[in-house]
């Protein structure tokens, strides 16, 4: 058995793949699939990696590392529980037809010590919802911390124009957390946060009354989504208060001082060449912010894991709660997934199996409209909105 190099296990999988194609009517579904699994996988294993697959041992320790690298990507809730076991057991398989082929001595995904960081999976239907009620009762809370802040602080109450934009987005929107926060486990530009200039409000003095967004999808594609109108006012508002961030600025960005500290001081070094001296005078004598701004250095984005932390103290200090548990960023997605199947007749069984990503043959997929950028959020978007004007 020859050494396994980055271009042998490259080759291994151009073999498996054609392997798969020869198969009875549902190979080419599997075959598309295990070429995305293996393509991400590939992407994700180093060349370091690569060598160490080969020993039982560190191969092993390798599809730890992976398992717990899926297991983050749901935590960023970018992959489903469900999702990230299928693409460690195509990976699993691929090993295996690897050993049978002569290119490892072992399959290091079986270890129980890797398959042991996978996530559980969540397809049972038990995870949390926003219900209209609560809903509705967290963002008349925001909105009063809101006003509250601007009448007294004006545009220093950016925070909490914030707050109440990125919940009013997320509650109407459809978007998922890791596509409009910063997702720490993934260096991509999409995954960097949203920023302005993917955002597009609507003319005040047009008929439209909704905008755009554009994000980068969970099917790792730019999408256009809607700005829905219920969230357009909170948008612009906060946008106001920016006083005209630049297109690169982004939509949601980190308090954590740490963290404009150190983006503040890299920039003044590489980029504007100051002493090192000058830029702690610099910054201890400016607000952070302000140097930023006037040195038109940008910040990074708050990570998901910090605004689902962020979250739980908003719910914590309104006092509000779904079964004891603050409201999780994925809720607000499922909740109008909900509300709008069940507004068209969907039973309640289809509603939450859609909610949870689980897509049953009919009647679900003729519910689903098939033309058009991300159609499917522009379809929960126009029910959503048809709901609200009922009310």
């Amino acid at each position: 058995m020859s050494a396994l190099t980055p271009q042998s296990l490259d080759d291994a999988i151009k073999r498996y793949l054609r392997s798969k194609s020869k198969g009875g009517p549902d190979s080419g579904t599997y075959q598309q699939a295990a070429r995305t699994a293996l393509t991400r996988w590939r992407e994700w294993l180093s060349a370091e990696a690569v060598d160490r697959l080969e020993d039982p041992d560190d191969g092993a320790r390798v599809m730890r590392r992976y398992a717990q690298h899926l297991t983050e990507r749901v935590g960023e809730d970018e992959l489903a529980a469900s999702s990230a076991q299928t693409y460690y057991n195509i990976v699993s398989g691929f090993c295996s037809y690897c050993v049978r082929d002569g290119v490892l001595p072992s399959n290091p995904a079986l270890r129980d010590r890797a398959r042991e960081e996978l996530p559980t999976d969540d397809s049972d239907g038990r995870q949390q919802f926003w219900d209209p009620e609560t809903r509705d009762r967290f963002l008349r809370w925001i909105d009063d911390r809101a006003y509250e802040a601007i009448d007294a602080d004006g545009r220093a109450a950016r925070l909490e124009a914030r707050d109440r934009a990125f919940v009013y987005l997320l509650a109407y929107s459809g978007v998922r957390g890791a596509e409009i926060l910063r997702t720490s486990a993934d260096e991509r530009e999409g995954r960097q946060g949203l920023r302005w200039r993917n955002v597009t409000l609507p003319d005040p003095d047009a008929d439209a009354d909704s905008g755009t967004l554009r994000v980068f999808g969970k099917a790792q594609e730019w999408e256009t989504t809607p700005l829905p109108r219920q969230a357009v006012f909170a948008v612009r508002q906060y946008y106001a208060l920016l006083d005209e961030p630049s297109g690169e600025w982004p939509v949601f960005p980190t308090e954590h001082a740490p963290s404009k500290y150190r983006v503040a001081r890299n920039a003044l070094k590489t980029t504007h060449e100051l002493a090192e001296d000058t830029i702690e005078t610099l910054l201890e004598g400016t607000p952070i912010d302000r140097v930023l701004r006037e040195y038109e250095i940008t910040p990074p984005a708050v990570t998901v894991n910090g605004m689902r932390s962020h979250m739980q103290t908003l719910c914590e200090q309104a006092d509000i709660d779904i079964d004891g548990e603050y409201l999780k960023l994925h809720g607000a997605r499922r909740g109008l997934v909900i509300r709008c199947f069940a507004s068209i007749g969907a039973r309640p069984k289809i509603c939450c199996a859609i909610a949870h990503s689980r897509r049953p043959k009919t009647p679900t997929r003729t519910l689903l409209p098939k033309n058009g950028p991300n159609a499917f959020q522009t379809f929960l978007t126009i029910v959503s909105e048809t709901l609200s004007s009922r009310q």
